[in-house]
């Protein structure tokens, strides 16, 4: 268990030192327009899936071709977890939340390694708060 909470204090510390209160908030924002997206579409079809992921990154100056890439990447990844079918197109959006987490933290300078961290802590605090 000391393992557990060790990663998501290191997280809260990567965030507290590399981040200020506007970076903050921009992560809030990212977390809200995600849980947004899976509010309103709560079993999303591949369909639904792409026109959501092509909507993000053609608003975000993506070209075509990053969204097809995108989404080929997404899929693959998907079956490599052994995930089923109707499964994939959820985790997919997960993946998304995940990318812009994580391309956000990267153009405010942090690390792999710290990226690394933060996602992990933040998987274990919600794990955590989802098992009571």
């Amino acid at each position: 268990m000391a393992k557990k909470i060790d990663v998501t204090q290191k997280a809260k510390d990567i965030l507290e030192e590399a981040l200020d209160r506007e970076a903050v908030d921009v992560l809030a924002k990212i977390s809200r327009e995600m849980q947004q997206i899976f509010n309103d579409n709560p079993e999303p079809s591949r369909p639904d899936v792409v026109r959501i992921v092509s909507e993000y990154f053609t608003n975000d100056g993506k070209s075509e071709q990053f969204v097809t890439n995108w989404i080929n990447t997404a899929e693959e990844h998907c079956r490599s977890r052994g995930l089923r079918e109707e499964d994939q197109p959820k985790a997919m959006l997960s993946d998304l939340g995940v990318f812009r987490f994580m391309n956000f933290l990267m153009e405010k300078g942090l690390t792999d390694d710290q990226v690394n961290i933060v996602l992990r802590g933040a998987v274990q605090q919600a794990n955590d708060e989802e098992n009571g």
